[in-house]
């Protein structure tokens, strides 16, 4: 086991007779800004780790060093980098899988003395005692994808369904119980759910909702809004200033006659 700056390297070995293997560099996890899913003191963090690497198989390694809490992925070193990698993944019949490269990962301990005792080994094993891989690899990592992308698990299929129906059946049930509880609005209104429940018929409500509609019925009314309206609405002023206009002459007729319409 080699040092290169604070970082302890690693060699991550698939099988018990490698020999060439891939290098993986660990150091204790610190930042400032606290990360209570990364605590500080409990939690290794290793950097370089290829992407055929599994949580599954990291935590049985180091479960051997002490019990671990939880193994987190992500694409690069930072506080929210791991809350990307995961989204989006747990979501009812999403297709999203987590991105296939190379990555950090995040092992937490229950106590401090895992990461003491991770720091020293000289490699990282991720085989069982008999010498099988923990991870697959090559071919047969690429028929797996493709079995568990194009075949379809009818058990696991099910579970995700009445997982599914049992949480949206407790979202209806939490709208129905609030639309009966909903207070009325400033206008006597409610949300109407699925029950029929709207208006709340109350006295006061009544009479506020009535006092309001005589307050605001003239400037509620629609004026010239149709095109009918429009052309009558010009029709009776061009007849209005012919009366006007004839009003006129008649008041000009009658001065003339009692001569005193001087025009110049």
């Amino acid at each position: 086991m080699s040092e290169l700056s604070d970082y302890k390297v690693v060699p991550l070995r698939m099988t018990p007779d490698a020999q060439h293997c891939h290098s993986v560099y660990m150091r204790e996890h610190f930042i400032r800004l606290m990360d209570p899913n990364k605590p500080k003191g409990r939690t290794l963090f290793m950097l370089n780790v290829p992407p055929y690497v599994t949580e599954a198989a990291l935590s049985t390694f180091f479960s051997k060093l002490g019990k671990v809490e939880s193994v987190l992925f992500a694409a690069k070193p930072g506080r929210d980098e791991t809350q990307k990698w995961y989204e989006g993944l747990d979501e009812p019949f999403s297709y999203k899988e987590a991105p296939f490269k190379f990555k950090v990962a995040y092992v937490v301990f229950q106590r401090s003395s895992g990461v003491a005792k991770s720091l020293v080994i000289q490699s990282i094993d991720l085989f069982n005692s008999s010498g099988e891989s923990l991870v697959k690899t090559g071919v047969e990592l690429w028929h797996d994808n493709y079995m568990n992308h194009y075949l379809m698990d009818m058990d696991e299929t099910q579970k995700k369904i009445d997982a599914y129906m049992a949480d949206y059946d407790k979202r209806e049930r939490a709208a129905q119980l609030a639309a009966k509880t909903t207070q009325a609005d400033a206008d006597g209104w409610i949300t109407v759910g699925k029950d029929g429940q709207g208006f709340a018929q109350t006295e006061t409500t009544v009479e506020r909702v009535e006092e309001r509609i005589k307050k605001d019925k003239k400037s509620k009314e629609l004026k010239n809004f149709y095109t009918f309206q429009i052309r009558e609405s010009k029709m009776q002023n061009v007849i209005e200033l012919r009366k006007k206009f004839e009003e006129d002459k008649h008041r000009i007729e009658v001065l003339k006659k009692t001569r005193r319409f001087k025009p110049f």
